[in-house]
């Protein structure tokens, strides 16, 4: 069907608001503000655990689809992909010791990213056409017998809602910025010929069905970690929905990031030669969008892996 210019709304999320009793997933009893999640990074030889407090009360639904692809095992043994100074991306490629060591020796990340043995989009899908993934996009919409607009699952696409300003998506009473060691759910700009044309229609943690732009409800697994004082992905376009939950997670990734300025000091001339400038194409599984090619990551010769991400509270 051709889209209709439908008024904008704006939903919100209030802050003091209760998310509720209901269940969550298997083993779950009761749903809480803040859950808890365990990441675990490993770089030569060595473990970093951190714990990051999720902020649910302010993005339900990008915090549920976080835990939702953390409880799957989808995080487990993957790379930091995209190596840059204030932010460290992952989410998106498999970790292959031999595999990996060899591209780094060979300068031949391009391979190993390009190779569907690594990159996890055909994983991620496959977890959404399962169920495992609850959705928040939908390509069409129809109207129930009040006159309101409803989705059904025959038209849930597979990317996750933009919770962030720039998406309508409004915290009462404000909400944290991004500071150092928060966890954003990140997206890759889309190739789009016509944005105006490009809309999807998503459905609010209120259940409100609101036709917006794709280009800001485009996320799948990626996310971002941010390793400096600032950075170039605003929380109005980007949700931050997760925080180092104190002072001693802080101190881990404070650790990590030593360990490897030591590493570069002791292997490298300088930390440019720490990575791999290296192209590779994403959104393969694409629809919505013109498939974006030669995405530039800067990859880290010697891999920063994440071992695993462990919801420790719901």
């Amino acid at each position: 069907m051709s889209f209709k210019r439908l008024k904008r709304a704006i939903f919100g999320v209030a802050v003091a608001a209760a998310i509720g009793a209901s269940a969550a997933l298997a083993g779950c009893t009761l749903e809480t503000n803040h859950p808890r999640a365990q990441i675990t990074l490993e770089f030569n030889g060595t473990e970093y655990v951190i714990e990051y407090t999720l902020y649910r009360n302010m993005y339900p639904q990008t915090v549920r689809h976080f835990i939702e692809l953390a409880e799957s095992g989808f995080y487990d043994n993957t790379i930091i992909h995209n190596y840059a100074t204030n932010d460290w991306y992952g989410g998106g490629y498999a970790y292959e010791e031999a595999a990996y060591a060899e591209a780094s020796e060979n300068g031949a990340f391009d391979d190993y990213l390009n190779d569907s043995s690594y990159y996890k989009e055909d994983d991620y899908l496959s977890l959404f056409n399962s169920g495992a993934l609850t959705p928040s996009v939908y390509t069409d919409y129809s109207y129930d017998a009040d006159g309101n607009m409803t989705v059904s699952d025959e038209d849930a696409y597979h990317t996750l809602i933009g919770e962030f300003s720039n998406n309508d998506h409004v915290i009462d009473n404000g909400q944290r910025g991004a500071e150092y060691g928060s966890l954003k759910m990140y997206y890759t700009p889309k190739v789009i010929d016509n944005i105006a044309e490009a809309h999807v229609f998503i459905k609010t943690s209120g259940g409100q069905v609101l036709e917006h732009d794709y280009e800001y409800n485009c996320a799948t697994s990626l996310f971002a970690i941010q390793v400096g004082t600032s950075s170039s992905l605003s929380t109005s376009s980007y949700a931050t929905f997760g925080y180092l939950s104190s002072d001693a997670d802080s101190d881990t990734l404070d650790s990590l990031k030593d360990a490897i300025e030591d590493y570069i000091d002791d292997e490298y001339n300088e930390d440019s030669d720490f990575t791999t400038s290296t192209s590779a194409e994403v959104d393969r599984i694409e629809d919505i969008a013109e498939q974006a090619t030669a995405v530039e990551y800067s990859v880290p010769n010697a891999a920063i892996v994440v071992k695993s991400v462990v919801i420790t509270k719901y």
